[in-house]
């Protein structure tokens, strides 16, 4: 299931960075952003609204959330379980993964399943993994969850799949788990398109002309990486005069922190200035 979120290379590009020559007070030089560039990025935009570009992990055409919807009698068929439900989230010091948590819990309430255990590993996998075992210990009908390392933590979740739990995920999917067997569905939102968008909106914003740094979450996600290919294959593709001079990559758990450090640091590097000139800069920050 694939939902388009904002417009932004959130994580894969969590921080996009473009530092525009530096020139003299005259106007009409090569470096001048091309108004025609940027309304072919807005009909670029236009064009692709409403659709969903990605595919699943395993090439899965996408679902709608609409597809989840349950009638009235589907939620008290739900409701007559008495379901218990974990959360193994992957880091939770955020406020995407707190508007996760609550989401999920608004809706299991709804749907008369409670929650038994909300863990946060912090971005460590091996966490997870002790996570994940000991919430089996309440014997949990229901895990959802965003595996820290899709590797490190497979075993765990297979283990969980086999006793019987169903395994719901959002972003990431463990290594060797199938679909329909091993677990019931991974939710995400369209991450291609948020990195196509992101690519566009930069096009548009820089006139189609400049020089641009990327920090992006250095993480084995799934997602992540389809933000980052959205984004770079299209500027590379669709706008040849946008130059990517630097890249870096930050793993957290501070993402805030690390990624204004690396901004700073392309700034430092890239944008002089000379004391007569004029130099433009456009940052944009998920």
């Amino acid at each position: 299931m694939m939902i388009r979120r904002l417009p932004i290379v959130a994580l894969a590009a969590v921080l996009s960075l473009s530092v525009a020559s530096c020139s003299s007070s005259t106007t009409g030089t090569s470096n001048a952003p091309d108004a025609g560039v940027s309304e072919k990025a807005q009909q670029a935009l236009e064009d692709i609204k409403g659709q969903v570009l990605s595919k699943g992990p395993n090439g899965e055409t996408p679902s709608p959330a609409s597809a989840a919807e349950l009638t009235p009698e589907e939620i008290e068929k739900v409701k007559a379980l008495n379901a218990k439900a974990a959360v193994v989230m992957h880091y939770g010091g955020n406020d995407w993964a707190t508007a996760q948590v609550n989401g999920l819990k608004s809706e299991f309430e709804k749907l008369g399943i409670k929650v038994i255990a909300t863990t946060d590993a912090n971005f460590k996998p091996d966490k997870q993994v002790s996570d994940i075992e000991t919430v089996m210990t309440q014997d949990p009908d229901i895990i959802v969850s965003i595996p820290t390392d899709p590797v490190a933590t497979a075993s765990a979740y297979k283990k969980a799949a086999e006793a019987g739990t169903k395994l719901v995920f959002m972003d990431n999917v463990p290594q060797g788990l199938t679909a329909g067997q091993d677990y019931v569905s991974v939710v995400s939102a369209d991450n291609f398109g948020n990195g196509v968008v992101s690519a566009h909106q930069m096009a548009k914003a820089l006139g189609g002309k400049g020089k641009i740094g990327l920090v992006f979450h250095q993480a084995d996600f799934f997602v992540t990486k389809q933000r980052y290919e959205g984004f770079k294959e299209t500027i590379t593709k669709e706008y040849p005069e946008i130059q990517v001079v630097e890249e870096k990559g930050i793993a957290g758990p501070d993402f805030a922190g690390d990624a204004q450090a690396a901004a700073n640091a392309m700034l430092s590097k890239y944008l002089t200035c000379p004391a007569s000139g004029r130099c433009g800069m456009f940052l944009q920050k998920a």
